[in-house]
């Protein structure tokens, strides 16, 4: 386990780029697994054994990996959490997606509920809540696209759905898609592993990256904009595709 990459950090609140195989908090049928809030807190317990845990302000799914804000404080985290509600927060997502999306951008309006079939994912319900996103095609390669989506409301798996109502799934989503892993034999012709070896997939989690969050500070009322790198595998990924799989 890499040591956490803090992106801010001040007396309200601090914000991370998550990584992708950690929980936000911890999981009811998982206790023992270790989930990013304790890990924040283990960190600054080393500093401050006093410390109290950290607010949570959001979630990330599982598998997804970006920027993510935790308050220190409740004042702080009331101050952030009413921008959710308010949708007053700009969120912007990276998806890895099959196909083309077509349009190649648009707005994507539709309603969602938890679906009791299949605990943990949702499902299509026209009486369900109302999800927002505006998205668009930044890079097109043969099989793959990398689309950028911004939400403006905050549902369980919003970009998951959007990119599966427009039959383009997340590459890696196990509830939206076919859940394989992407492998670079599968784009670059004529490639083959060694003998001795067996093919690692370039990304074996979902293709989806949290890359911007923009807010009001909680004192200052001053707007920030916080942005996080991509992680190695998606980063990895999209230079090969650049390479191999260009339309």
């Amino acid at each position: 386990m890499r040591p956490l990459e803090i992106l801010h950090d001040d007396d309200s609140f601090v914000a991370v780029n998550k990584p992708a195989g950690f929980s936000t908090v911890s999981e009811r049928w998982d206790h023992q697994a270790p989930c990013l809030i304790d890990l924040l807190w283990d960190l600054w317990k080393q500093k401050d054994p006093e410390a109290l845990k950290p607010h949570v302000v959001h979630r990330l799914d599982k598998q997804t990996s970006g920027v993510i804000l935790f308050a220190r404080n409740g004042s702080a985290q009331s101050h952030l959490r009413q921008q959710f509600m308010n949708r007053e927060v700009q969120k912007r997502y990276g998806a890895l997606v099959s196909d083309l999306p077509s349009p190649a951008r648009g707005t994507s309006i539709f309603h969602v509920d938890e679906n009791p079939a299949r605990p943990g994912s949702m499902r299509f319900q026209s009486d369900g809540k109302e999800c927002v996103t505006d998205y668009r095609v930044l890079e097109a390669f043969r099989d793959h696209s990398w689309v950028e989506a911004s939400p403006s409301t905050g549902r369980t798996h919003q970009i998951r759905m959007v990119m599966a109502k427009l039959k383009t799934p997340c590459v890696c989503d196990p509830l939206y898609g076919d859940g394989e892993s992407l492998f670079l034999s599968s784009f670059k012709k004529g490639y083959r592993p060694r003998k001795s070896t067996v093919e690692r997939p370039l990304l074996g989690r979902l293709g989806l990256h949290a890359l911007s969050i923009s807010v009001l500070h909680p004192v200052t009322n001053q707007p920030i904009t916080i942005e996080a790198d991509f992680p190695k595998d998606l980063r990895a990924t999209l230079r090969q595709l650049r390479r191999w799989s260009r339309v």
